[in-house]
């Protein structure tokens, strides 16, 4: 007869953390977190920086290292984060049109089921004062529709068509009712936009000659309705009904 032998068997259960062990690991975690919000907050400030010297200096005439200095930043860090200036430029382009696409959203959505007249003109007034809130933006756009590059083609395919056509759908709207000037949408639309913007590039000249700033908050209040009194015929929705509307969503 076969004589077996029991092989002891050795748990696999492991053993419990020590409270110093998940201290530990509670420390790490809360570093990897530390580290990640500081790269977070590097990124924007890089692209803050960006925004302001593509605006100012266009895509030729900004360098890394200057959007380094602007951001005060080493301009390793720059490299590190974005690797070339294209890639900052992208990513600078990225968060332009999120902005806008956000602020867009955010109207229409406190407006719904309103008057097209009066999301429209929210549209459309949300629009120029975020446009003299943050000139760069329209300046960044103004520099690279000037010529044809790669850069304006990338541009291009990343412009929400959606809110776009949502625009141009409300100003079909009002025309059928007799409350929007006639004329081909999509140019009517570029028209406002040139009207609403091109002022905030001009300040030093308007403050010569007019005596304010284009960035004085009464100043931009003026210039939102003296836009939409141009492209908006006379009806029963006022100028002021958008803004009331928006505080009534928000309550």
């Amino acid at each position: 007869m076969r004589r077996t032998t029991k092989q002891a068997v050795t748990s696999t259960i492991p053993e419990p953390s020590t409270s110093a062990e998940v201290d530990s690991a509670d420390d790490d975690m809360v570093n990897v977190r530390r580290r990640q919000g500081r790269a977070v907050a590097t990124r924007r400030k890089i692209l803050d920086a960006a925004l302001r010297e593509f605006a100012t200096q266009g895509f030729d005439g900004a360098t890394t290292r200057s959007i380094a200095d602007r951001a005060g930043v080493p301009h390793g860090l720059v490299i590190y984060h974005y690797e070339t200036k294209l890639a900052v430029w992208q990513a600078v382009m990225e968060l332009a049109l999120g902005e806008l696409h956000d602020q867009f959203v955010r109207t229409v959505d406190q407006l719904k089921g309103s008057d097209p007249e009066v999301v429209l003109r929210a549209v459309y007034g949300d629009f120029i004062r975020m446009s003299g809130a943050r000139p760069e933006l329209g300046w960044l756009f103004s520099y690279e529709v000037a010529g044809q590059s790669n850069r304006l083609h990338w541009l291009l395919n990343r412009i929400r068509s959606q809110d776009l056509e949502y625009t141009l759908d409300l100003i079909r709207q009002l025309q059928a009712a007799g409350r929007f000037v006639d004329g081909d949408p999509a140019h009517l639309h570029f028209l406002f936009i040139g009207a609403a913007t091109r002022i905030f590039g001009l300040a030093p000249e308007i403050e010569h000659h007019v005596g304010v700033s284009p960035f004085d908050k009464d100043f931009i209040e003026r210039h939102v309705e003296l836009c939409l009194s141009l492209f908006f015929r006379p009806s029963t929705a006022k100028p002021s009904s958008a803004r009331v509307a928006r505080k009534r969503s928000t309550q």
